[in-house]
């Protein structure tokens, strides 16, 4: 069952409060007419302000703007953002255990829709459904994935096992074979921000800054940013900096660094046609280049490339096409770092801080965000915009 948004953010507590509170209702919305620039700019009064403009606070704001709201969005230029390192896959089933996303029969079609919309709206594409082919890694992963292919849960989410040496003629090193999982694709996220960003930028409702804190007055009733009054409140979808935030510093957070590189390496054309995993994820991006990563580093919290962690990827992505002539000759053609804003548990943090009731967080999806992220976006935006109507 697909867990549902919790009501509110414990300031006390050491989590998130989650309630547990059914399916909501959906229903289709008519496109609501567009407030203009200027409408936004000089008003003195906002629907919502969001701080943070990842792939959590891009969906957000897109699915309230949809419901006719007023959104301000405020972010540092990317310079914290995890999701420009981010892998951008859609992988519904992971794990050494092979287990299914929690949720997975509503997130991944819902997903799949919402990114098909974007596509529409924007006239771009930004997710491909891409078939993820995972290496075994042992005897016993071949068993576990044996008992899994026997519960119908699982029905159609995992193809048969793929012999050795076999996927696209050989040249892999999949020496115990693999299987993929089905439904599984790959999002352009950098790709989609961008986008978005130019758009919110042409309609003057974007501001490229940091977000100063000591700008929000807050009440139980209400908040004011900048002395403008924010009616339905202002949510903190920022990442790792939220660390800094003072009403959600004190939850739990656990953030890594991740890097990924890109490669080049030729012979490699004929494998385009999916993810490769092994202990890494290859992406196919076309030709003979791929998206490689990622790593967690839980030490160094900075979004400096390290030269030594993209040389370990290289490695590990030539011992994929260890079957390949010239594997070795893989070429590292770009390379970026970034902060995730991982948490303690296995589910976000979503909802109002408990004493100030027009301050929310968005955030700590981490590396389900792909996932979870589309279905999450419309339920809390769906909630956001009933309680804040007039």
């Amino acid at each position: 069952m697909l867990p549902e948004l919790p009501s509110q953010i414990s300031c006390a507590g050491t989590g998130v409060l989650m309630a547990f509170l059914g399916y909501l209702t959906f229903r289709l919305f008519k496109k609501n007419k567009k407030n203009s620039a200027e409408e936004v700019a000089s008003a003195d009064m906002l629907d919502f302000v969001i701080v943070g403009q990842g792939l959590a606070g891009t969906l957000l704001a897109l699915e309230l703007e949809k419901r006719g709201r007023r959104v301000l969005i405020v972010d540092d230029g990317w310079k914290t953002a995890a999701s420009q390192v981010a892998a951008g896959v859609l992988n519904p089933v992971t794990g050494m255990r092979i287990v299914k996303t929690l949720g997975a029969d509503d997130l991944v079609p819902a997903a799949k829709r919402v990114y098909a919309e974007l596509a529409e709206r924007f006239g771009e594409t930004f997710f491909r459904e891409t078939p993820f082919y995972r290496f075994y890694t042992s005897e016993h992963e071949k068993s576990v994935k044996a008992k899994r292919e026997k519960d119908p849960d699982y029905d159609g989410w995992l193809s048969p096992d793929v012999p050795a040496g076999t996927l696209c003629g050989g040249g892999l090193s999949d020496r115990l074979g693999g299987f993929f999982v089905n439904r599984a694709g790959w999002l352009d996220i950098p790709k989609l921000l961008a986008r978005a960003r130019e758009m919110w930028r042409s309609r003057g409702v974007f501001l490229e800054e940091n977000f100063n804190y000591a700008d929000v007055e807050t009440s139980r009733g209400g908040v004011r940013w900048r002395g403008r009054e924010v009616r339905g409140g202002i949510i903190f979808c920022e990442g790792f900096r939220v660390r800094e935030n003072p009403w959600f510093s004190h939850l739990k957070w656990q953030p890594a660094k991740g890097e990924f590189v890109e490669i080049e390496l030729a012979g490699t054309e004929k494998f385009q046609g999916q993810i490769l995993k092994s202990s890494v994820a290859a992406i196919p991006l076309g030709g003979t280049r791929w998206r490689v990563g990622t790593n967690y580093d839980r030490d160094t919290l900075d979004s400096q490339p390290t030269p030594e962690v993209a040389e370990r990827i290289r490695r590990s992505f030539c011992a994929i096409f260890a079957g390949t002539p010239d594997a070795e000759s893989a070429r590292i053609v770009a390379h970026r770092a970034g902060v995730r804003p991982a948490v303690q548990g296995t589910l976000p943090k979503v909802g109002a801080h408990e004493k100030f009731s027009k301050i929310f967080l968005f955030n700590g999806f981490g590396s389900k965000g792909v996932t979870w992220l589309p279905l999450y976006a419309e339920r809390f935006a769906e909630n956001l915009n009933k309680a804040s109507k007039p």
